[in-house]
């Protein structure tokens, strides 16, 4: 039976998406391929660019759009009269958040892609220091059904004794995009020449705030390079700039690696699959992740991959990676002089890519598709 939903679309519009905006839009685009029977809504905040709509549903003919604008509260004056007027059978909403005022009948779907809000900045915001977590929260406790990328997230947010059973928790991994896979030698040289790259590099790739820990990952970084002696390699550090980032921009400093760390800020997005792809491994000392879409890419890639060992990275990975202890110096340096030499297994490749090969938009869309049937009995 056909259904009406409607989708949170207002920040899917920003310049530099980050990562529940791009999970958002990756999943539209299976939706919109997947999908010929439901009808579709997006919430906007603003018109959004034709081409840009027409890449996110592919002119599917099922889905449409609504401009609200924002009176008060976007989410909780706009959008919360808009339900009441579409009155759509399912409401999803992968950012967060979500109207504390609702229709009737409407069941509400939320994502919550991680718990990593203890680690946001808020110095001198006392207001932002008092709502940390309150978002999350409520959509938790108020949405019928929650999906999250992983078994940590779900575990997370039980541990929070929020009263939520874990019945209503659906664990929904992300996917991989097909754009990221092995690329020709030629393909990785001309985008290396575009960003002034030579020779062999890591890649970081996140945006750059506290809970990615990179001041000590360039740390373990100096002191491999220091000890590998005339050995010639680079930390690329790809991302924008989040908050509370000026540490990590005084790292290499600090650490006497300034020639050796190189900030591309947010790179164009057609570049980076073959930026990952001709990356020595893909790096990150990150100290929490809800599930970790960047190092899924890189195994889709065939790139080695040196992680924390944190729970959602062992989940994904398995032990198709190397894992490092996020706060030992001396551990991620051991790790990255051993792949410098050579000793990665290419097995551990291989496995990473096939783990990646059952990790696709698709599977994630007819899953997400599932959780919206059960919600309103179909």
């Amino acid at each position: 039976m056909q259904k009406k939903i409607g989708i949170n679309g207002q920040m899917l519009l920003t310049n530099e998406p980050a990562g529940p905006e791009l999970y958002t839009i990756n999943l539209i685009r299976a939706l919109a391929e997947a999908d010929n029977t439901n009808l579709y809504t997006l919430y906007f905040p603003a018109e959004p660019d034709a081409v840009f709509w027409q890449n996110l549903t592919d002119e599917n003919p099922n889905f449409s759009y609504k401009v609200i604008d924002k009176s008060l509260s976007w989410t909780q004056t706009g959008l919360m009269k808009a339900l009441y007027r579409d009155t759509p059978d399912v409401f999803f909403t992968a950012v967060h958040t979500m109207p504390m005022i609702r229709k009737p009948g409407m069941k509400t779907v939320g994502m919550i892609h991680g718990l990593e809000y203890n680690y946001a900045g808020t110095s001198g915001n006392l207001i932002r220091k008092l709502s940390l977590g309150k978002p999350e929260w409520f959509v938790a406790k108020y949405a019928e059904i929650l999906i999250v990328p992983s078994n940590h997230t779900r575990k997370m947010i039980l541990e929070k004794n929020w009263g939520i059973p874990e019945s209503k928790i659906t664990v929904v991994p992300e996917g991989v995009s097909g754009i990221f896979r092995k690329y020709p030698d030629e393909e990785i040289s001309t985008v290396r020449e575009r960003y002034g790259l030579t020779g062999r590099y890591l890649l970081f790739i996140s945006t750059i705030q506290p809970r990615k820990n990179l001041p000590k990952l360039i740390e373990g970084f100096s002191l491999a390079l220091k000890e590998l002696g005339g050995m010639d390699f680079k930390l690329v550090v790809v991302g924008k700039k989040g908050w509370d980032y000026e540490e990590s921009l005084r790292a290499p400093e600090r650490f006497h690696v300034q020639n050796n760390v190189l900030f591309l800020g947010r790179v164009e997005d057609s570049d980076l699959p073959p930026l990952l792809s001709g990356a020595r491994a893909y790096v990150s000392t990150s100290f929490e992740e809800g599930f970790g879409l960047p190092l899924l890419e890189a195994m889709a890639s065939e790139v080695p991959a040196i992680v924390s060992s944190i729970e959602a990275y062992t989940e994904l990975a398995g032990d198709s990676v190397w894992y490092v202890n996020p706060e030992d110096a001396e551990d991620i340096k051991n790790k990255v002089k051993s792949l410098m030499h050579g000793e990665y297994n290419q097995g551990m490749v291989e496995k990473a890519k096939e783990i990646a090969a059952h990790r696709t938009w698709e599977n994630t869309a007819r899953e997400t598709l599932s959780v919206f049937e059960k919600v309103t009995g179909s």
